[in-house]
């Protein structure tokens, strides 16, 4: 007899203590009762027992439900914002990986008693790698579903830089850990994955620089009063996040100047 058997057979009432029994025994000596009604009462008997066993399986599936969503409330809780140790040099910002998810988060997890487990489960129409996720909880109950996950084969501008198996891992990878972040409410402190920052700090690169004097040259600005305008010591200094902005600002510039030789 297996456990869950034996759970729902210690539940039901023990056949000799119901009245429902005392009665069948009565009817079952008098000669006089027909054979029918005998039956009748061995079928009411086994359907009482039938809902017995629907009750306490309902109430212990209710009580698993309970503890797991009350145990994930304090996991929850106890949860840090999760420490970014990568780099991204094609964006110049930092994210966390999964190794440090895992590292900062899934001792919490495991010790509030739950199991945490992902799954490939093949592609969907376009394309997609669908991941089977499943969150279950030392007290019996369990959730689960499907992620789909866009497969990581492509660079920043758009070309393949990476093989077949590659973007497969680097795919799984990335789904293992958003989903694992969004079934536990978990927070890196960055939600961009290091691929859109709100601002990137950074001086600009030297082949910007490059660009910027050029520009700079081509326009006829004065370098001195460029580096005063942008609180800059050198062309080198400014930020990254202005590039695209200054591009424009000394473009305009240049059409300006253009114009006004024009009308002299």
């Amino acid at each position: 007899m297996n456990a869950l058997a034996k759970q729902e057979e210690h539940h039901i009432i023990p056949a000799h203590d119901t009245p429902m029994v005392a009665m069948i025994e009565r009817i079952a000596m008098d000669p006089n009762i027909p054979i029918d009604r005998l039956e009748k009462m061995l079928e009411m008997k086994y359907q009482m027992e039938d809902r017995q066993r629907q009750q306490a399986r309902e109430d212990r599936e209710y009580a698993a439900k309970t503890a797991y969503f009350t145990a994930m409330s304090a996991c929850q809780k106890e949860l840090p914002v999760v420490s970014r140790n990568r780099r991204n040099s094609h964006t110049k910002s930092n994210y966390a990986d999964l190794a440090a998810i895992e590292e900062q988060a899934m001792p919490i997890i495991h010790a509030h008693g739950f199991g945490v487990s992902f799954q490939p489960d093949g592609y969907n129409e376009i394309g997609e790698l669908l991941i089977k996720w499943e969150v279950s909880h030392a007290a019996g109950y369990v959730r689960n579903g499907i992620g789909a996950i866009p497969v990581d084969g492509a660079g920043a501008k758009g070309g393949v830089n990476k093989t077949g198996t590659q973007a497969f891992g680097s795919t799984a990878t990335y789904g293992r850990r958003y989903l694992l972040c969004m079934l536990f409410n978990i927070s890196t402190g960055d939600d961009r994955d290091g691929n859109a920052p709100p601002e990137d700090d950074s001086a600009i690169s030297a082949e910007q620089a490059t660009q910027l004097r050029e520009k700079i040259d081509a326009v006829g600005a004065d370098i001195q009063r460029f580096c005063n305008r942008w609180d800059i010591e050198a062309l080198p200094d400014l930020p990254a996040s202005k590039f695209r902005d200054v591009m424009v600002s000394l473009e305009r510039f240049g059409q300006q100047q253009r114009a006004a030789e024009v009308k002299s």
